[in-house]
Parts: C-alpha cells; sequence; structure tokens
C-alpha cells in the first residue's frame, strides 16, 4: 500500500478495556498478555480490526496507517461514549471529557446530507478513542466556497492541532490549507479531494483510486447487462472534483467499447430530491438509459422515484459508490430481476483514516503523501435490507447500529 514510514507500531495481540477518567468511560489498550492475567475475556470488541477490514476493504494487507486506524475504530463502545459522540455530533463542537491537550477539527465542504453526517460520525468516534484528544469541532461550509475559506481561517484562529477535510472546493482552498499547514496545523485531505501538493501543502491524501472507481462504474454496469449501450452519469455538487475525476475516466472507459455511450450528465447536490430533478430531466429527454453511474447510493433513491413518477420500469443497471442500504430496500420492493445495483464502499470510514493519520503525523510519525484504499463492486442483493437499521445506513460503515439509531430515531 505504499504506507512506510517511521510508524508507530501496532501491538500485536493487542485488545480493549474501560477506564475511568473525569467522569467518563474510555476505551485503554492492553496487550494479550495483560489481558490474560486479569482473567478478562480475550474478544472485547463485536469485530475485530482484522474482520473489519477484511469485510471493508477485501484485505488485511495494509500499511500501518490503516492497521492503526482500524485498531481505534474496533475498540467498544461505552454507553458514556455513545452519548458524547451524540453531543459533539449534534452540537458541532465538544469537550471530550478527557482532559486531553489536543483539539481536532473537521471541515466538511458540504455536510447536509446523510452521507456527510455518517462520515461526520466516523470522524467525532475515531477521536474519541484518543484519550489525549481533549475538542473536537466541526463545520460544514454547505457548498459554500467563501465559507470554507473562513472556516479554515477560524480553525487557524483558533490553533486547532489537526484538521481533516473533505475539500469540496478544491483549488479554491489551497492557499487556506497551506497557510494552515504554515501555522503548524496537520492538514489531511480525503476521498479523492484535491487542493495543493500532498506531502507539501498538507500531510497526505486517503483515497481510493477514484479514477479506477470511474472505469469500474462502466465495468459494474456492463456486467448486469452485456449489451448496455446509453449510459447516464450523475454527479454532486457542480464541479465537485471527486465526480469531475471519475466521470472523467468513465468516459475514457467508454471510448473503448464499441457503441457504448454517455448520452447524458447531471449533477445532484448529493440529495435525493436533487438526484429526482436530475433522473426525471434524463428520462424527458431519452426513451431507455440501460445504465446510470453514480457516486451517492441514498441519493439514487431520488431516481427511483423518478422512474415510479414517469410510470417507468426499472429496467436499468445501476453503478455506485455508496452503499446506503434505502436503495436495497428499493430494490428489493421493487421485486424487478432487471433492476441491478453494484457498489464498491460507503467509505464513511475515511475520516477515521484521516484522523488517524492526521494523530500519527501529530506525533511525528512520517507519513506517505498519499494512501490508496483498496476497493471492489460488488452487486447488491435484497437480504442487505435490514429493517432493524435505518434506510440511511452504509452497510460499511463502522459507526456501531446503536449509535445510527440514536442518530436517525
Amino acid at each position: 500500500m505504499g504506507q512506510g514510514g517511521d510508524l508507530r507500531p501496532v501491538y500485536q495481540g493487542e485488545e480493549s478495556k474501560m477506564t475511568q477518567h473525569n467522569g467518563l468511560t474510555w476505551p485503554i489498550r492492553l496487550t494479550a498478555l495483560t489481558v490474560m492475567t486479569l482473567g478478562l475475556p480475550m474478544a472485547a470488541a463485536a469485530q475485530s480490526a482484522e474482520e473489519m477490514m477484511s469485510s471493508r476493504l477485501g484485505t488485511t494487507d495494509v500499511g500501518p496507517v490503516f492497521q492503526e486506524a482500524f485498531e481505534h475504530a474496533a475498540m467498544p463502545v461505552s454507553e458514556e461514549i455513545r452519548a458524547k459522540a451524540i453531543q459533539c455530533w449534534n452540537d458541532n463542537q465538544c469537550d471530550t471529557g478527557t482532559g486531553g491537550e489536543l483539539t481536532v477539527a473537521y471541515a466538511d465542504g458540504f455536510g447536509e446530507n446523510v452521507w456527510r453526517q455518517v462520515t461526520k460520525m466516523e470522524f467525532i468516534m475515531q477521536a474519541l478513542t484518543y484519550p489525549e484528544v481533549g475538542k473536537i469541532v466541526y463545520t460544514s461550509a454547505r457548498g459554500d466556497a467563501a465559507k470554507a475559506l473562513s472556516d479554515f481561517r477560524a480553525y487557524i484562529a483558533q490553533g486547532v492541532d489537526v484538521i481533516v477535510t473533505f475539500a469540496d472546493h478544491g483549488e479554491a482552498l489551497a492557499p487556506s490549507i497551506r497557510e494552515a499547514t504554515e501555522s503548524g496545523i496537520t492538514v489531511i485531505l480525503h476521498n479523492g479531494t484535491v487542493a495543493g501538493t500532498p506531502g507539501e501543502d498538507y500531510v497526505t491524501n486517503i483515497s481510493e483510486n477514484i479514477c479506477e472507481l470511474g472505469k469500474e462504474f462502466i465495468r459494474a454496469v456492463r456486467t448486469g447487462n452485456p449489451e448496455a449501450k446509453a449510459i447516464a452519469a450523475l454527479g454532486g455538487t457542480p464541479g465537485n472534483p471527486l465526480s469531475a475525476t471519475w466521470q472523467g475516466c468513465a468516459a475514457e472507459e467508454v471510448a473503448t467499447l464499441d457503441g457504448v455511450e454517455i448520452i447524458a450528465t447531471e449533477d445532484t447536490n448529493w440529495t435525493q430530491e436533487g438526484t429526482f430533478s436530475a433522473v426525471s430531466a434524463i428520462l424527458s429527454r431519452f426513451d431507455k438509459i440501460d445504465g446510470y453511474i453514480y457516486d451517492y447510493a441514498d441519493g439514487f433513491r431520488g431516481g427511483v422515484r423518478a422512474y415510479e413518477s414517469a410510470n417507468k420500469p426499472l429496467d436499468f443497471t445501476v453503478a455506485l459508490r455508496t452503499d446506503e442500504q434505502g436503495l436495497f430496500c428499493d430494490m428489493k420492493a421493487a421485486g424487478n430481476p432487471n433492476f441491478k445495483v453494484f457498489y464498491s464502499s460507503g467509505q464513511n470510514y475515511q475520516a477515521r483514516l484521516a484522523l488517524t493519520a492526521g494523530m500519527m503525523a501529530h506525533g511525528g510519525a512520517e507519513i506517505p503523501a498519499n494512501l490508496d484504499v483498496p476497493f471492489s463492486m460488488k452487486q447488491a442483493t435484497v437480504d442487505q435490507c435490514d429493517p432493524s437499521l435505518p434506510d440511511e445506513v452504509s452497510v460499511s460503515t463502522l459507526v456501531d447500529p446503536d449509535t445510527l439509531r440514536a442518530m436517525f430515531k
């Protein structure tokens, strides 16, 4: 994975137990020998780090940053920590109660959909596994570049220690990111956004291979329907670098296939309402679409409604980046074998990877300028619809079910 460097070691046989600090219960890390000596059970978490990596990444052969991040993600969640996480999530800032000296910040370019809110919680819950973190802060620019710049300036003025950002506004944000780095703040980008030069203007960029993702979208549509010719591409906010990158590479893949064409490209603002409007516009212009490619599964539920409103059958394959289960429930309800859904991973947990990289870098570790997250396309099944969880939940999120229910009750 190219994650070399003088990194903090991952302890073999590590387990977690809970300790009291400032009135809250927090996980601490114990070696297997210590756990056995205390007579505690060896399995302290619902899923081990290795199980999490295997199910989300498809491999456990990853470098120290990812190993460390998943070790923290696998720590048990007490009721006190869950309550604190919900408080942080609702209030957009909180004192963690640990007495830690570090302030960690999440600068979101756009936070107003379910995927972003779950990603925000991933960041918060990861931060709560570090006792040295005493304060967590969050801002959303709400898609406004000027506010994104203002948010960074505010963090610089506050003297936060680590900033994780989904840099929706791309190069427009680069000067502020550079200024934060020059002021001594550790800055990490994730999920395919780029603003400046990784390794120079900020510590590292964490992402899947977004270009390859676009190509895999086309291959997945053709797997679902080998005769697919007419494909529509949907993106998020206008001009965002994530959608632009994979769409460009999807076009490159289409160029290698005879008779296949991306016949429409529409923005959705990553909302169901925006997707309903985008797909409705496409259906008003074209009689038949063989496939859709998009980076937001929950948003595509609006596309399903557009077909229902137009009284058109769901006879197409859709290839998606994320994996919110509501769309899988829609597929189950439709009962149409011609409606096929392929997905990669929700990637909400990239916020955890980014924070861990930031904490390690802040502690003096050398982090590579780019960290690639493994991914693979998978076909969804109706069994992945779980009525006990909110529709908005990504099947790959590392946020535990009880916390998700509390978020979306």
